[in-house]
């Protein structure tokens, strides 16, 4: 057997007659109708075996024609093609018209909306897969793997040996997102290429369109994007025409290392709701020692006392605050140097502070604050605390209030600076809250707070 042969046997499936695709070949206008066979298929042509006649005056050499076929769910399309070579063939003594048939990809134009859509490159690592039964043959499975996502649609690698592939197939895809769960996707196929990555050189490239938009996966889709680290902010991704609500399934949270001071600095000079006052000393008195004020005002003593808690949409950090842990020492408590007495029954709660939050204003249209108001919340009360006090900028105070902070009744002092008395005294039951003790809103309760009381035993 010749290797061309080899070749042409690798980039085709063929099947016997009777096997094959039903379909029927039309003009544009459907006055011609033919009914064939297609026995031999590849993404870009089949060839058609003429069933029912054996000699036919339609279509003819560079005839267009529309091949009409149904797929195993029972739907009825096509797809467009022009006749390549027409030839006879001799099956059990019998004579067929055999046309050869290279299918027609309507090259997107640059203003086709597809084309001016931004693709967002899943890495590797993370791409999600998804399968379908073959639209054709019998027990067969189709298997996919995401490599990108767009508006409108997605890229799709599989195996070179799935032949079925042609353009305007619509197809029903089971798609599982790791901790979305799995959809139900419909798409249609715009183009397969032969990849050209070297490590898929055995691979297809699958450009498809979503042709029934479900609204939950593209949601999800939209958070896993954000998870994988693909370098694109939330409005970006609305810019593109893609739902962004809810990136909770994105976030991670954790504490600061040492070495990343230098990243919550960073936040801090860009994203910080706090007016605080630079300092250009060179060096800050923390307890008895000078230390050196490479940060200016954005760093302090009480950062000495402090678990920085950091934010990240998938690889990138845009949110930090920090939770002060004053031991009842006064020295240690960073509202008390700014108002004339801390009354005693403040000091009879077990509470730590929360301050300098910082929150990249490219993320503020999104549900960080939530996250990480829950986050803070489970941190106090596993390392025995009760409540939450912060002093809130006016940019914060409604939001705090809303997730049940309350007001606190203390006086600045004379000499505090005019930016930090405009802020307000709140604290948080955290406890309270939890063990049902402080009455919540149900959507708050639902939104934040239930699944902590689930997590510590609060409530089943």
């Amino acid at each position: 057997m010749s290797g061309k042969t080899n070749r042409r046997r690798e980039s085709r499936r063929t099947v016997h007659l009777g096997e094959g695709i039903k379909v029927f070949l039309k003009d544009d206008s459907e006055v011609h109708s033919v009914k064939g066979e297609a026995t031999d298929l590849s993404p870009w042509g089949m060839n058609v075996l003429i069933v029912d006649q054996k000699l036919s005056t339609y279509p003819k050499l560079d005839d267009i024609v529309r091949i009409h076929y149904t797929i195993q769910e029972k739907i009825n399309t096509y797809v467009k093609g022009k006749i390549a070579n027409i030839s006879n063939l001799t099956i059990d003594d019998k004579m067929y018209l055999r046309f050869g048939i290279s299918f027609i990809i309507d090259q997107p134009k640059v203003t086709d909306p597809n084309i001016q859509m931004k693709r967002f490159e899943v890495p590797e690592i993370f791409g999600p897969h998804a399968w379908c039964n073959d639209p054709f043959f019998f027990q067969e499975k189709l298997l996919f793997k995401v490599i990108s996502f767009y508006a409108n649609g997605m890229y799709l690698v599989t195996s070179a040996r799935n032949k079925t592939l042609i353009p305007n197939l619509p197809l029903t895809l089971k798609m599982y997102l790791p901790f979305q769960g799995e959809f139900e996707v419909h798409i249609k196929i715009i183009n397969t290429e032969s990849s050209n990555t070297t490590n898929l050189i055995d691979r297809y490239a699958v450009n498809v369109e979503f042709t029934n938009i479900n609204n939950a996966f593209m949601q999800m889709m939209v958070e896993y994007i954000l998870f994988c680290g693909v370098d694109v902010t939330p409005q970006e991704l609305r810019n593109e025409k893609l739902p962004v609500s809810i990136i909770e399934k994105s976030l991670t949270f954790y504490y600061a290392s040492e070495d990343e001071t230098a990243k919550i600095m960073e936040l801090r000079k860009t994203s910080l709701f706090e007016e605080i006052e630079i300092s250009t000393e060179a060096f800050i008195k923390v307890g008895d020692t000078l230390v050196e004020n490479p940060y200016g005002g954005l760093q302090d003593k009480f950062d000495t006392f402090s678990r920085h808690v950091i934010c990240k949409v998938g690889k990138k950090a845009v949110a930090t605050l920090r939770i002060i842990f004053n031991n009842k020492d006064k020295s240690r408590c960073e509202i008390a140097s700014y108002i004339i007495n801390m009354p005693d029954w403040l000091w009879s709660k077990k509470f730590v502070e929360i301050s300098r939050f910082a929150w990249e204003k490219d993320y503020r249209e999104s549900d960080i604050f939530i996250n990480m108001i829950r986050h803070v919340v489970r941190i106090v009360l596993e390392s025995g605390h009760t409540h939450i006090l912060t002093s809130a900028p006016v940019a914060l105070k409604q939001l705090y209030m809303r997730v049940g902070f309350q007001p606190v009744q203390l006086a600045w002092k004379s000499e505090t600076n005019e930016k930090k008395s405009k802020e307000t005294p709140l604290m948080l039951d955290a406890k309270g809250i939890l063990s049902k003790e402080v009455v919540i809103d149900k959507f708050i309760w639902n939104k934040i707070y239930s699944t902590i009381a689930k997590h510590l035993g609060f409530s089943k």
